[in-house]
C-alpha cells in the first residue's frame, strides 16, 4: 500500500490502494462543518474511503475526528461540500460505536438495546433473538442478556455497543475511541475480533499500539482538513510528524526498556519519600462491600490502608469493582463494612461531606459535567465553598491552564471532544484542592501529548494519588503502589514495580501487561528502523 506524507493541505496527493481493482466506497470532496454556535469543525476536508479499507482516523483532541465520522454515518449534514456514497447510491450499511456507550445503550436490558434495530427493520422476533444472541456470543456477552446495561462496568458496556452495531450487520464499521476503558485482555481479545470483520473498517483512536495491529492506513486530521495520508508504518517512523499531531508516544518506551536503559522511576521516588510504615493513615477500609441493586457482588470484603502521599494505583480486569471502590471512597455510594477517613470512622454526615476532601474524576467526563460554560464549571466548586469572586476567578484560570485549556473559559463544555471534556473534568476537581484526587481511567480519549502532560500535570501535584487504570505504562510514572482487584476481591497489594515485573501466573491471568508489552516492542522496532517488512507479525 502506498502513502504520501502532505504538508500543503491545499494541494496534497491522493491516498490510491495498491489494486486499481479496488473501487471507492465513499469519497468526499471540500467538505465542511460549523457548528451552531459558528465554529469550523471541519475545512476543505477531501479524501476517499475503498472498499475493504483499514482506515485510522488520528490527530490531536478536537482535530475533527469525531464529527468527520458522524457525517459518514449521516448524524451531522456537512455545513458544505459533496459527499459520493458508491456511486451515488445510499445503499450503504454504516454502523457507529460511539466513544461513550452509555450514548448507545438507553433499553431495559442489554437484549432489548442489539433487538430495538432489528425489530425497526421488521425482522420477526424470533429472528432477532437468534441474530441477538448469536452476536452476544462472539462478544462473550450471553450472561448479559436480560442485565440492565447501566449496571454493567464501563468495559463491558464498551463491548455491549459493539454488540448492538454489529447486530445490524454494517457494510463499514466506524469505531470511536474503542479501547477506552478496556482491560489489555479484553482489548486483545477485541482486536483478534476485528481482525476477522471483512467490511471496511474506520478506527478513531490515539492508541497507536492497538492501532497498528488494526489498520494499514492513517488519516491525519489537522484543525478540521486532512493533513497526511500515511500508511500506518510511514505514520510511526516519522517522528516529526507525530510530535506534530500529539500523536508521539515515544515518551513510553521507557516503560519496557526501549533502549535497554530503563530507570526504575518508581524506585527512585520510593528512595525519596517517607517509608510507607511511617506514614499517618489517610485511608482505611475494613471488609468494604457492595451489592448492586439487581444483587450483582461489586466488592467482597475488601480491606486496605492509604497513608497521607501515597500514590496508589487501583488495576484489575473489566468488571472487578475498581470504579465502585472509587465510588464508596468518595462518598458517592454506601457500602458496609467500617470506612476510616483520617482516623474517624465515615458516618453519614462526613460521607455527604466528603467532596470537600476527596475528589473524583469520573471514566466519562458528561457524568460530572453540566454547567453552560467550562468557566462556570470549574467555579462551581469554589464558589460552593464560598470563595470571592477575585479567587475564584484566578482559581479558574490557574486550573484551565493546569490542563491546557487556556481561553476555554466561554467554550460549551458538551460542545468540546472527548479529551478536553476529560481535561476540563479535570480541572474542575482540581479547582477544589483536594486531599485526594482519585482519577478513573484518566488517560481515556486523550492523545498521547495529552498523556505525557497529565503526567507531569500530576506529578506536581503534592496529593494522595488513587488511579485506576489498565495503562500500566502511564501507572508506572506517577505511582508507587498497586491494589490488584478480581471479581471484586483484593487478590494482591503490592508494590507497582512488584506488578509490572511479576512473572506470577495469577497475575498475569488477571491483568495481561504483557498484550502492551508485547505491541510497544513490535513498534518500537518499526519507530527506530530495526524492521523494513509489514507490521502484521
Amino acid at each position: 500500500m502506498k502513502g504520501s506524507q502532505v504538508h500543503d493541505v491545499d494541494h496534497y496527493q491522493l491516498y490510491r490502494p495498491k489494486s486499481e481493482t479496488i473501487d471507492p466506497v465513499i469519497e468526499l470532496v471540500n467538505i465542511e462543518y460549523y457548528y451552531a454556535n459558528g465554529k469550523q469543525a471541519l475545512k476543505n476536508l477531501t479524501t476517499t474511503i475503498y472498499e475493504g479499507d483499514r482506515l485510522a482516523i488520528v490527530g490531536h483532541n478536537g482535530s475533527g475526528k469525531t464529527t468527520l465520522a458522524k457525517i459518514l454515518t449521516g448524524i451531522y449534514e456537512p455545513s458544505a461540500g459533496n459527499i459520493i456514497f458508491r456511486g451515488n447510491e445510499k445503499n450503504l450499511n454504516i454502523g457507529m460505536v460511539f466513544q461513550d456507550p452509555d450514548d448507545q445503550l438507553f433499553s431495559a436490558t442489554l437484549f432489548d438495546d442489539l433487538a430495538f434495530g432489528l425489530l425497526n427493520r421488521g425482522i420477526s422476533e424470533d429472528q432477532a433473538k437468534e441474530k441477538v444472541f448469536n452476536v452476544l456470543k462472539l462478544l462473550n456477552l450471553e450472561g448479559f442478556a436480560y442485565k440492565e446495561p447501566h449496571n454493567m462496568s464501563y468495559g463491558q458496556k464498551k463491548r455491549a455497543a459493539l454488540a448492538s452495531v454489529l447486530v445490524l450487520e454494517p457494510d463499514i464499521l466506524i469505531l470511536d475511541e474503542p479501547t477506552a476503558g478496556l482491560d489489555p485482555e479484553n482489548e486483545e481479545e477485541l482486536l483478534e475480533f476485528l481482525n476477522t470483520f471483512d467490511g471496511t473498517l474506520i478506527c478513531i483512536s490515539h492508541n497507536l499500539f492497538f492501532l497498528y495491529h488494526l489498520c494499514e492506513r492513517a488519516l491525519v486530521l489537522k484543525n478540521g482538513s486532512v493533513h497526511h495520508d500515511f500508511t500506518m508504518n510511514e505514520l510511526l517512523s516519522h517522528r516529526s510528524s507525530l510530535k506534530e499531531h500529539g500523536l508521539d508516544f515515544t515518551f513510553r518506551f521507557s516503560c519496557c526498556e526501549a533502549n535497554g536503559e530503563h530507570e526504575n522511576v518508581i524506585s527512585q521516588r520510593q528512595a525519596e519519600n517517607v517509608p510507607l510504615s511511617e506514614q499517618p493513615d489517610l485511608i482505611e477500609v475494613r471488609n468494604l462491600t457492595y451489592s448492586y441493586p439487581d444483587g450483582s457482588v461489586a466488592l467482597n470484603g475488601v480491606s486496605f490502608k492509604i497513608g497521607y502521599g501515597e500514590r496508589v494505583a487501583i488495576v484489575g480486569e473489566n468488571g472487578a469493582g475498581k470504579t465502585t471502590l472509587a465510588l464508596l471512597l468518595a462518598g458517592v455510594l454506601n457500602g458496609d463494612g467500617k470506612y476510616f477517613f483520617r482516623g474517624t470512622e465515615v458516618s453519614e454526615k462526613l460521607r455527604r461531606n466528603l467532596w470537600q476532601h476527596i475528589g473524583l474524576i469520573f471514566q466519562n467526563p458528561m457524568d460530572q459535567l453540566f454547567c453552560a460554560s467550562c468557566y462556570e464549571e470549574v467555579a462551581f466548586g469554589p464558589k460552593n465553598l464560598g470563595l470571592t469572586n477575585k479567587d475564584i476567578e484566578e482559581i479558574v484560570k490557574r486550573s484551565l491552564g493546569m490542563v491546557g485549556l487556556d481561553g476555554f473559559e466561554g467554550e460549551i463544555p458538551h460542545k468540546l471532544s472527548g479529551g478536553e471534556q476529560k481535561r476540563l473534568a479535570t480541572a474542575s476537581v482540581l479547582s477544589m484542592s483536594p486531599d485526594v484526587l482519585i482519577l478513573d481511567e484518566p488517560t481515556n480519549n486523550l492523545d498521547p501529548a495529552g498523556e505525557e502532560k497529565l503526567i507531569n500535570i500530576l506529578d506536581e501535584i503534592d496529593k494522595t494519588l488513587i488511579i485506576i487504570s489498565h495503562d500500566l505504562c502511564f501507572l508506572s510514572f506517577l505511582c508507587d503502589r498497586a491494589l490488584v482487584l478480581h471479581k471484586g476481591e483484593l487478590i494482591a497489594d503490592m508494590s507497582l514495580d512488584e506488578l509490572i515485573r511479576s512473572e506470577a501466573e495469577k497475575l498475569k491471568l488477571h491483568h495481561h501487561h504483557h498484550y502492551h508489552h508485547r505491541c510497544c516492542t513490535t513498534i518500537r522496532e518499526i519507530f527506530f528502523g530495526l524492521k523494513s517488512s509489514g507490521h502484521h507479525d
